[in-house]
């Protein structure tokens, strides 16, 4: 746990301002060195689902088990992407991807999200995951899909929001500085740092901001970062780069079709229905190459 609560506070975030706010209690509580009560975290799990000869949606056995053998032909894995994506969640995901993909009864992988966003460590190799699969990818948005959580989406083959109040969009980047020392002191701890002589560009933007105050060399490192966020969703979607979603600015689902973050608006059962279809269609226009090679 505290592992993690040191990546927390030395991570790049892309992440939703609101979200970011809540979470500064818990920040102060930490610094403070008061007793934080957490519960541990009720995780969604990943699962499948198969539809029948009638075609009526059933939950199949296995369930919570993407490598499961039993797993009827032509089903659907259903991944959560819930909360906030710290760079460790990412790497789970990554792993149900490929345990998706490798399943050859799994003809399509459904993302469940609702999710501010998260880190940017491990958020790229996220989405380029996704990008890869040979398997249809849909994503279906059950309240937010903000920052990191649409860099996420814009690598799916189809992307559906699930009510009118659905958040997309905040493609943006933000880092924050926090500075300590003040409370460290009232405490009788006083930190100096003495740099190697040849280290001048050690933590070069933080010291240009506590020694001068110049924000350029960290607006340089944020920019960056930005572009390539920029980049990928301007690849992924095809969204011209004078659009208005480069500001940063977050949508309501209607306005987010409208820009192109995602396909249209419908139910999880229609996004289950999809997905399904897809994976059909997927795996019909592969047999079909199959046959062309053998037969040539």
């Amino acid at each position: 746990m505290l592992n993690r609560i040191f990546s927390i506070l030395g991570a790049q975030w892309l992440i939703h301002q609101d979200t970011a706010v809540s979470y500064l209690p818990v920040l102060i509580a930490f610094v403070k060195g008061q007793e934080m009560l957490l519960k541990p975290a009720d995780d969604k799990k990943p699962y499948v689902v198969a539809w029948s000869d009638s075609a009526q949606l059933i939950p199949t056995i296995g369930k919570w088990n993407l490598t499961d053998a039993s797993i009827p032909e032509n089903s659907v894995a259903v991944i959560p992407v819930d909360g906030v994506i710290c760079s460790w969640n990412s790497v789970d995901l990554m792993t149900m991807l490929r345990d998706a993909e490798a399943n050859d009864s799994i003809n399509s992988i459904l993302l469940v999200v609702n999710s501010p966003g998260g880190m940017v460590s491990q958020i790229d190799l996220l989405a380029g995951s996704i990008k890869s699969m040979t398997k249809p990818t849909v994503s279906v948005v059950m309240g937010m899909a903000a920052s990191a959580a649409m860099w996420v989406i814009s690598a799916t083959s189809y992307r559906i929001a699930t009510s009118p109040i659905d958040v997309i969009g905040s493609i943006g980047t933000k880092t924050s500085i926090q500075d300590y020392s003040g409370l460290l002191e009232k405490i009788g701890i006083k930190i100096t740092d003495f740099y190697a002589t040849k280290a001048t560009r050690k933590d070069e933007e933080v010291r240009a901001i506590k020694e001068s105050g110049d924000t350029k060399p960290m607006t340089a490192f944020v920019d960056f970062v930005n572009e390539v966020f920029h980049q990928t969703i301007r690849e992924n979607l095809g969204i011209a780069a004078d659009s208005e979603v480069f500001t940063g600015a977050a949508f309501f689902a209607a306005k987010a079709q409208e820009l192109g973050l995602i396909n249209e608006i419908g139910s999880m059962d229609y996004a289950l229905a999809k997905a399904y279809q897809l994976g059909l269609r997927n795996k019909i226009i592969n047999q079909s190459k199959s046959l062309n090679i053998f037969n040539q």
